[in-house]
């Protein structure tokens, strides 16, 4: 059995689950956690998390990490955007924190979200490759969305039609238990009037920008043509009070914003090639008309319709779906060529045992 030596760069919810799934395979030597949180700062990995000692102290000392012998490293360092507009989030301090640990001949798999950099912003995308190169190590990204489910998924289920015409793909997430600092951007319980621009603006960059990239990757990968790109969303009020129990939200009163629905659509002549139609609601239990399915819709010579169950349970750790591609990923990220890489290139060709 072949082993890989892993680090893991940020210990915060993505990194938690990572190192609870790290645990449960006896191909991961996890060697080094890496965080600057004082309050996990010289304790037990494991400890620090909530569950058993694992054996690993985590340290702020960033020479000894990035010098650790290691094959891999889990990056989940807070995302730093650096103006992104409402396309493409820019992220040029984690691309420099990244090439710092691809210098070290690190292999990097992240769910942050810089991917499809040779189109979206080819400066970072040639930072990565040159040093990835250089080093002889990869970097990928893979989380959910963007990642496994778009664009991964509706590009192999694409492959059981011919003269693919439009693929739409549809999801959906409750954030009931969702205590990331980002979703305090969701302004459940909120009047719209009472956002200011400054959060509009970053409600655009984290989840329109971050999610909305993966439908080009879906069309150029497939052949599809566009010549437009339109990103919107719509918020939608609650139709009842409902206490979230989480304590960003709080109550959401009847009339405050309870969800939003967002669209990440590519266009050929005003029609839809590619979609992402995602909903982020304050709960299951408001608003039952809007829908969490996920469904992706391809039609060709044939159409294909998958409905995929289990991505977003309400009774499990909710930034598994973030951790585990990642971590599955690992044998055949060592195993790939050098360089910037996307998912799909990158063969799957084992799991960790």
């Amino acid at each position: 059995m072949k082993k890989y030596k892993v680090i893991i760069w940020g210990l915060g919810n993505v990194g938690r689950s990572a190192l609870i799934h790290t645990q449960t395979k006896k191909s991961l030597d996890l060697v080094a956690v890496y965080d600057v949180d004082p309050k996990k700062v010289g304790k037990d990995a494991g400890e620090a998390i909530g569950i058993e000692k694992v054996g690993v102290i985590v340290t702020d000392n960033r020479e000894a990490v990035l010098n650790a012998d290691a094959d891999v490293v889990l990056y989940y360092a807070p995302q730093m955007y650096d103006g992104a507009g409402f396309e493409q989030p820019h992220m040029g301090k984690n691309c420099d924190e990244i090439c710092e640990i691809l210098s070290h001949k690190h292999n990097v798999i992240t769910s942050a979200c810089i991917y499809y950099s040779k189109v979206q912003a080819p400066e970072i995308y040639d930072k990565i490759d040159k040093t990835a190169k250089a080093n002889g190590v990869t970097y990928v990204q893979q989380g959910i969305f963007p990642g496994l489910y778009t664009p991964y998924l509706p590009i192999i289920l694409a492959m059981g039609s011919r003269n693919t015409k439009s693929v739409k793909v549809y999801g959906g997430e409750p954030d009931e238990l969702n205590t990331a600092p980002w979703a305090a951007l969701l302004a459940f319980g909120k009047k719209p009037d009472e956002i200011d621009k400054a959060m509009v603006d970053a409600f655009h960059t984290r989840f329109l920008c971050d999610y909305g990239g993966s439908v080009k990757v879906i069309a150029d990968k497939l052949g599809l043509e566009y010549d437009e790109y339109e990103q919107n969303y719509e918020s939608i009020m609650s139709d009842r009070d409902y206490d979230t129990k989480n304590p960003m939200f709080g109550v959401v009163k009847k009339g405050t914003i309870g969800a939003h629905r967002l669209n990440m659509v590519v266009k050929k002549n005003g029609e839809e090639i590619v979609g992402f139609h995602f909903v982020h609601k304050a709960s299951r239990n408001i608003l039952p008309e809007i829908g969490l399915d996920f469904k992706v819709e391809i039609e060709g010579e044939n159409k294909i319709v998958a409905n995929v169950e289990g991505f977003l349970p309400e009774y499990c750790d909710v930034f598994l779906t973030s951790a585990a591609p990642n971590v599955n990923l690992i044998p055949g990220l060592v195993a790939a060529e050098p360089g910037y890489k996307d998912a799909i290139e990158v063969a799957v060709i084992q799991l960790p045992e």
